[in-house]
């Protein structure tokens, strides 16, 4: 792969399934944020167009091309403001404003064209906005983390680009959003989300693999490397000891089991949900395999009492009642090492460290 390679303009790659790609990064990245936040409430598509241009201008044009590629929208209103003599996002802007108020006392089971219209405005708004420079509402450069924690001035990815931000006064989120490799690309998107603590200098994790689904199926015959990549995720965390509690976790301790990897279905973009709530499945890779073995398929029938809906995990991970458990930060620096993941980019697609940050006086106190 050449240092210029662009998977999302690989003309040689189905334009779907570099779509597919396209959409799973955009809901991966809101995932890794929307966790960060300590919110049950997704970010909104817009803001994490705002992520994705911070992190790599040149991917988020990539990927807000491939995503209104074939828009009628883009068409209708790129026509229409000609013939008004107005700004096309002008006229977007207007029709998102009027559909906002439709969709404020309306169940999402009756308004699901509605919201499939709302992502197809905000994809066409985003190709007709030049961006200059990222604005965030609530997240704001801060470039300290490095010197803060000897850690994090050794970066996994030593030739990678990466951001730091700063949610609140004492937790900062760095996020890297990796180009994909023309071969491991069409497989999916993985997120990888660990949480530090630096006062007690420890850190839990989720590794999520995103899977593109057909009328909400997946089978063990999708993909000739489903089944060995799924295997490989069980391998390296599973069968590491990563689902076993801690030894002096008590006994009236209440929590999920130490689950650490996730199988993550999502729907194909022309069919995709305004939110990550109706898609946002999360199958314990144990439970996966189980499931193609049984039944050699996955779909939402299967899976009711094996998965965590999407604002529930959330919910739980941030409370840490899900993922796994809280091991030294020099372990998983071992890990890595021991199972090379750090020279294997092509199997990692966005990778999210959230950190608890404290004053020496703090940690002492700890101490």
């Amino acid at each position: 792969m050449t240092e210029d390679y662009n998977f999302y303009l690989d003309n040689q790659i189905p334009e779907e399934e570099r779509r597919d790609v396209a959409f799973q990064t955009v809901n991966a990245i809101r995932e890794s944020v929307t966790l960060a936040k300590n919110t049950t409430l997704p970010i909104t598509y817009e803001f994490a167009f705002n992520i994705i241009y911070d992190l790599d201008p040149k991917l988020y044009n990539a990927i807000i091309i491939l995503l209104t590629s074939k828009n009628e929208i883009v068409k209708f209103y790129t026509e229409k403001a000609k013939i008004l003599q107005v700004k096309p996002v002008e006229l977007i802007e207007k029709e998102l404003e009027e559909l906002e108020e439709l969709l404020i006392p309306v169940d999402k089971e009756d308004s699901f064209y509605l919201r499939k219209r709302k992502f197809g405005l905000i994809a066409a708004k985003e190709f007709f906005t030049p961006r200059v420079q990222s604005e965030h509402k609530s997240l704001s450069h801060d470039f300290y983390l490095s010197s803060r924690d000897d850690y994090f001035g050794k970066p996994l990815y030593q030739n990678d680009e990466y951001k730091d931000y700063k949610i609140t006064d004492n937790k900062l989120l760095r996020l890297r959003l990796l180009h994909p490799d023309k071969d491991e690309a069409i497989l999916g998107v993985d997120l990888i989300y660990e949480h530090f603590d630096m006062k007690l200098e420890r850190v839990r994790f989720a590794h999520m693999q995103y899977k593109t689904w057909n009328t909400n199926a997946l089978y063990e015959t999708s993909s000739t490397n489903l089944i060995p990549q799924i295997q490989k995720m069980e391998k390296h965390l599973c069968k590491s000891g990563f689902c076993k509690g801690p030894k002096n976790a008590k006994r009236d301790d209440y929590r999920f089991p130490y689950c650490s990897g996730f199988l993550r279905p999502t729907s194909k973009l022309q069919k995709s949900d305004s939110k990550l709530i109706t898609t946002g499945l999360h199958i314990p890779i144990c439970q996966a395999l189980k499931l193609f073995k049984d039944d050699k398929k996955i779909t939402k029938e299967n899976t009711r009492d094996k998965s965590i809906k999407g604002i529930i995990f959330e919910e739980l991970f941030i409370t840490n009642i899900a993922g796994s458990r809280w091991i030294p930060i020099d372990e998983l620096e071992k890990f890595y090492v021991k199972k090379k993941i750090d020279s294997h980019l092509n199997t990692i697609r966005i990778h999210a460290q959230e950190v608890d940050i404290y004053t020496e006086e703090e940690k002492n106190k700890t101490r």
